[in-house]
C-alpha cells in the first residue's frame, strides 16, 4: 500500500470542493449518533481535520494511522494482525480507507474493527457510477432538491484511483456483496448516504448487533 504522504499532494490539491462535501457528511453523521458517542476512534488521518473538527465538539479523539510521519497517536496496520482496546471507542470511524487493500483483507479488517467497537463504525467506501445529477434551487425553496439516478459501472474493473485496489459498483464488487461482508462481520447498517453533488463516496452507519 503506496503511503498518501508518498503521492506528494499538496492540501490546495486535497482540499477540493468535493472533499469538503465528504468532511460534511463525515462530521455530520457523526454528530447525529448524540450524546451516546463521545469517544471516538479516527483511523486514517492525512490533515487531521476531522480531528479537529470533532475535538472542538467536545469529543475525545484516538488517532491512528499507519503512516508514522502523520504523528497519530497509535501506529496502525489494518492488514496487520493489530490489537486495538475492546469497547473503549463508542465509534471507530475510517473514511475512504478500506479500498487501499485487497478485498479480503479489507473484509477482514472490518470484522476485527467490530469486534472492538463498542457501538459504531461510521465509514465511507468509493462508489463507482454512471451518474445523472440533477439540482433545483431557487430563492423561493429553502432547500434545494435533487435527483440522482446511478448505474453502477459493473462492466469495468478499473478504479478511479490508482492506488485503490477496488471500489464499489465494479465488475465483482456489488453493493450487496459489501453488505453481505457488513452482515458477516456481525454489523447491521444504520444509516447509508450518497450525496447526489457527489455520488462517488458511499457513507454508513454500521451498528454493532
Amino acid at each position: 500500500m503506496e503511503l498518501i504522504s508518498s503521492l506528494g499532494i499538496t492540501s490546495s490539491q486535497y482540499l477540493s470542493k468535493e472533499r469538503f462535501i465528504s468532511y460534511h457528511h463525515q462530521s455530520r453523521l457523526l454528530f447525529s449518533l448524540g450524546s451516546q458517542v463521545k469517544n471516538v476512534l479516527e483511523i486514517g488521518i492525512f490533515n487531521s481535520l476531522l480531528t479537529e473538527i470533532l475535538r472542538q465538539s467536545h469529543y475525545n479523539v484516538t488517532t491512528a494511522d499507519i503512516d508514522p510521519s502523520l504523528k497519530p497517536d497509535i501506529i496502525l496496520d489494518l492488514t496487520a494482525d493489530f490489537i486495538l482496546p475492546k469497547d473503549k471507542f463508542d465509534a471507530i470511524v475510517l473514511f475512504q480507507v478500506l479500498e487501499h487493500f485487497p478485498y479480503e483483507k479489507s473484509e477482514l479488517a472490518l470484522q476485527k474493527l467490530a469486534a472492538v467497537t463498542k457501538k459504531y463504525l461510521v465509514i465511507s467506501i468509493p462508489n463507482t457510477t454512471q451518474y445523472l445529477s440533477l439540482q433545483i434551487k431557487t430563492s423561493f425553496l429553502l432547500k434545494a432538491r435533487h435527483l440522482l439516478w446511478e448505474i453502477p459501472q459493473f462492466w469495468s474493473t478499473t478504479p478511479l484511483c490508482d492506488e485503490h485496489y477496488w471500489e464499489l459498483g465494479l465488475k465483482g464488487y456489488p453493493k450487496k456483496r459489501f453488505l453481505e461482508s457488513v452482515a458477516k462481520a456481525g454489523l447491521i447498517v444504520r444509516e447509508e448516504y450518497v450525496d447526489p453533488t457527489f455520488p462517488y463516496h458511499y457513507f454508513l452507519i454500521l451498528e454493532k448487533i
